[in-house]
């Protein structure tokens, strides 16, 4: 997607669309929509009040910078039920990028994200730092 004129299939724009929701909770620090855009395994794992309460505990920890995104791209599978989004990570070191796997439920992209928070393993971090 480098210069010139690029037109989205409908699969596109809904993953880029999805994932840009995903992108904005964050950056607002929304995690109760946070939680809306993971993937429905993650969610399985998780209730939304406790992911709620994690994701507050661990964006608390007086070391870690604030969390904020910029999309970079969107690449679907050839089939359209996957995909990655690749992100710049702002306030963290310079060109520091994340990738999260996109998959696609019930007509929707979900992101895989947040695997530590949803599994409580984020508290180990803390003993490092």
């Amino acid at each position: 997607m480098t210069g010139g004129i690029y037109t989205f299939s409908p699969g596109e724009r809904q993953a880029v669309k999805r994932t840009q929701g995903f992108i904005d909770a964050v950056n607002e620090n929304r995690p109760g929509d946070v939680y809306k855009y993971l993937t429905p395994e993650l969610r399985n794992g998780i209730s939304k009040e406790a992911f709620i309460e994690n994701f507050k505990k661990e964006r608390s920890y007086p070391y870690l910078t604030p969390l904020y995104f910029y999309l970079d791209e969107v690449k679907l599978s050839p089939d359209g039920k996957g995909g990655e989004a690749i992100v710049t990570v702002a306030a963290r070191l310079p060109g520091e990028k994340m990738h999260f796997n996109l998959t696609y439920h019930g007509g929707k992209y979900y992101v895989e994200a947040f695997k530590d928070i949803v599994d409580g393993t984020y508290i180990e971090k803390f003993s490092r730092l």
